[in-house]
Parts: structure tokens; C-alpha cells; sequence
């Protein structure tokens, strides 16, 4: 008996992405994945061979009806039934500042709950950012590890205690729950459930379709400590002051007490518990971000920058700087320097 030539098609596979919305919620969360869905929808029905996948997202909400986003665009949704999806994507909450989120979650307790059921379900439930918060608010995150923006780790930490944040880390997948960093990570998200569900190499191809970055690990190189909130305690205010015109210098924790009117034990314990650093440690965070100040705004070489920044050789220089920021100095020049104007 001959086989037919013709192949049987394989059944095509829907995968249901909810995506949650909710008023004055941020749009990228919506947006992001929808871009990246029919890219990868596109090169499933291109490669024959592939995986026979689909993915159907829809706009869902605690209860169904019409909702408006932070900037005005009105979203119609249907109810959101765990039973009924795969997946759920918790979009940012659109914020002011940090103190605001906490405020924000308030109103947003139907939202919470409709995330518990999920999570409770066993269905996934990813966030971003913002939108992290409201996963750990539902308490589908607690005694798992999680992520968020890196600027928003500590308030994270204090709101939800019983949530293993780590917010250098870039993506984190604990049980059913997925969280990633910043707004642009919707993409992460979102092309990590493409590999969960489609395989390595689709999302491979989707994520060079985007131009997103597969190899980010940590959110070490973006953080900007200047955007980060300091201590404004005097003591604090004092040693940092101090310290910034001497960073090209050796420094000791006894010159910093004595700077500080302060013996070395209480400058520890005051340092332990104000910036959860040791003195030493706050002095190698202050080098490294000068360090990463020059290396964009500068053509100064690593020799010149390591001596200014008070490093005895460049060898130390780099070291340091690669263990902390996951990159070497010149993978950073090369990432983060602005480029060259062309004059006309």
C-alpha cells in the first residue's frame, strides 16, 4: 500500500492569551504582545514544518465592559474565566511615582482577585514592571522569587515582604508566575510564552523579526542610581557629598567616620540600615557609577577612567566593573554610549 504524498496537517494549536484591562492601565502591556503574537503567527504558517501554533490574545477584564487606558483609549473586554485561557498578562499601572502604586492598588482589588483565581487555577500569569504589583498585591507572588523595573525593587520589597525580589534580574519564571523588568520587557514576556509554548527556535526568529536582545540576563547595566531615591538623613547626605570629591583617592571607612562625626561601628550599622550596604560597598557603588558616567560621555580609555575613579590598576577596574554590572567596560561604552552626530 502506498502512502499519499500529501501530508496530513497537523491540528493547528490556539493558544488563549488574556490580557488583563483595567482602568488607567498603561497600553504597551496591551500593545507589545499583540505585535509580537503575529509576528510569530506569521512564521508559523510560513514554515510548514514548525510548530502548528496560533496564539489568540484577548482583551479581558475582572468583569466585562468597556475600559479606559491611562491615555484615553477606550478597550472593549469580556470577563475573564480561567478555564477559558492559557495565559494572563497584567499590563502596567499607570503611575505618578513610586509612593502612587501603592495608592492605585486600592481600586484595584477586583483586578487582584481576578489574578488569584488564575494563579490558583494553575494558568500563567505575567507582568511587567508596575504591573508586577499587582500580581504580588493578588498574592499569587508570595514565597516565590520575582522581579520588577529595577528603580521600583525596593518599594516592592516593602509592600510585599513575603515576595523574593530580585530586581537585578531581567526575567524571572517561578511556578505559574512570570515577571520581567521594565515597560520594554513586555517583549521578553511575551516571547518567552512564544519558546513555553512554541519552542526555542520560533521565538529565536521572532525576537531577530523585533530586534529584542535574547542575551539580557540582568538589569545591572541600565540602573542609574541617580533616578534611584538617596537617603536624605544627614549623615547620609555628608558621607555621599564627601566621597564623590574623593573618589579618584584611597579611601578608608575610618577617614569616612571621621569625616562623618561618627565612630566605624555606628557608620556600619547606620549604612547597614539605611542603604543596606557596608561603608566599603557604598564606595564601590559610587566608583561604578562614575565609571559608567565616563565610559558614555567620554572617550576617556579604561586606564585613564580606572585612575579617576580610583582604581590602583585596570585590571582591578575591570574586574569590579564586570562582576557588578555583568558587562565589561568596553561591552558598555559599546551599548550605552550615545552615538555620533554626523555634521551636515
Amino acid at each position: 500500500m502506498f502512502q499519499s504524498a500529501t501530508r496530513i496537517e497537523q491540528a493547528m494549536q490556539d493558544i488563549k492569551v488574556g490580557i488583563l484591562v483595567f482602568e488607567k492601565c498603561g497600553e504597551a502591556g496591551l500593545a507589545i504582545p499583540l505585535d509580537v503574537f503575529r509576528v510569530c503567527d506569521g512564521l508559523a504558517q510560513r514554515h510548514k514544518n514548525g510548530p502548528r501554533i496560533r496564539f489568540e490574545p484577548v482583551f479581558v477584564a475582572a468583569e466585562g465592559g468597556t475600559r479606559e487606558t491611562a491615555s484615553g483609549f477606550t478597550i472593549r473586554t469580556v470577563t475573564a474565566h480561567p478555564d477559558e485561557l492559557d495565559a494572563l498578562i497584567v499590563p502596567g499601572i499607570a503611575h505618578p511615582n513610586k509612593p502612587g502604586i501603592e495608592h492605585i492598588l486600592v481600586d484595584l482589588v477586583a483586578e487582584q482577585h481576578c489574578i488569584a483565581r488564575f494563579a490558583a487555577a494553575g494558568r500563567l500569569v505575567l507582568g511587567t514592571c508596575s504591573g508586577v504589583f499587582l500580581i504580588g498585591a493578588s498574592g499569587a507572588l508570595d514565597q516565590r522569587k520575582a522581579t520588577t523595573s529595577w528603580w521600583l525593587g525596593a518599594e516592592f520589597a516593602r509592600l510585599f515582604p513575603d515576595v523574593r525580589m530580585s530586581a537585578e534580574s531581567a526575567l524571572i519564571h517561578d511556578g505559574n508566575c512570570v515577571s520581567a523588568g521594565g515597560v520594554a520587557a513586555y517583549y521578553d514576556l511575551a516571547l518567552w510564552l512564544v519558546q513555553h509554548f512554541a519552542g526555542a527556535k520560533l521565538r529565536s526568529q521572532c525576537a531577530k523579526i523585533l530586534l529584542v536582545d535574547m542575551g539580557r540576563q540582568s538589569q545591572t547595566p541600565y540602573v542609574a542610581r541617580v533616578l534611584i531615591d538617596q537617603p536624605t538623613d544627614a549623615l547620609f547626605v555628608q558621607a555621599r557629598t564627601w566621597l564623590n570629591q574623593r573618589l579618584d583617592q584611597p579611601i578608608s571607612v575610618a577617614d569616612l567616620a571621621r569625616h562623618c562625626r561618627a565612630s566605624p561601628r555606628t557608620l556600619l550599622r547606620r549604612f547597614q540600615e539605611g542603604l543596606q550596604q557596608t561603608p566599603a560597598q557604598y564606595v564601590q557603588s559610587l566608583r561604578l557609577e562614575r565609571a559608567k558616567t565616563l565610559l558614555e560621555g567620554s572617550a576617556l580609555s579604561a586606564d585613564e577612567i580606572a585612575a579617576r575613579c580610583g582604581y590602583q590598576d585596570v585590571a582591578a577596574f575591570r574586574k569590579a566593573f564586570k562582576q557588578r554590572i555583568r558587562l565589561t567596560p568596553n561591552q558598555y561604552r559599546g551599548q550605552f554610549r550615545p552615538p555620533a552626530t554626523s555634521s551636515a
